[in-house]
């Protein structure tokens, strides 16, 4: 059932065209936060002196992905059978995520996901220039 009554072709170049658009002033509209060291979030004044410095939390999980069979083997995880993606991201004090790195291996190591954030420029890792993520 065509419900638009256009063809996939034209959804497809349309929804592409609004794609590159948004992209190209994305980097006007979404800016990187100011990394100005503020742990105030956190409520707890021993906590605060613990975390002085800190401007977020970096953690990774694994999140269950549909992949396809021949694709499986480096997603599998855990021995469960289950296929996995290994997700990080970096959550400032104020709870907003502010940077998240998806699709790698469930079997791939947290530390290699963020080291080849960090040395890869084209994940635009937002190394902060005051202060340390925790």
């Amino acid at each position: 059932m065509n419900r638009f009554k256009h063809s996939t072709q034209t959804v497809h170049k349309c929804f592409h065209e609004v794609l590159t658009a948004m992209m190209k002033f994305s980097k006007e509209i979404i800016t990187p936060p100011s990394f100005n060291g503020n742990c105030n979030g956190i409520s707890n004044h021993r906590l605060r002196q613990i975390f002085k410095g800190a401007i977020g939390a970096i953690d990774g999980t694994l999140i269950h992905a549909c992949i396809p069979i021949e694709e499986q083997v480096p997603y599998r995880g855990r021995g469960k059978g289950e296929c996995y993606q290994n997700v990080m991201a970096i959550c400032d004090f104020d709870m907003i995520f502010r940077y998240v790195v998806v699709g790698w291996e469930g079997t791939t190591h947290d530390s290699r996901v963020l080291t080849e954030s960090i040395r890869n420029p084209s994940h635009n890792f937002p190394m902060p220039r005051n202060g340390h993520n925790i």
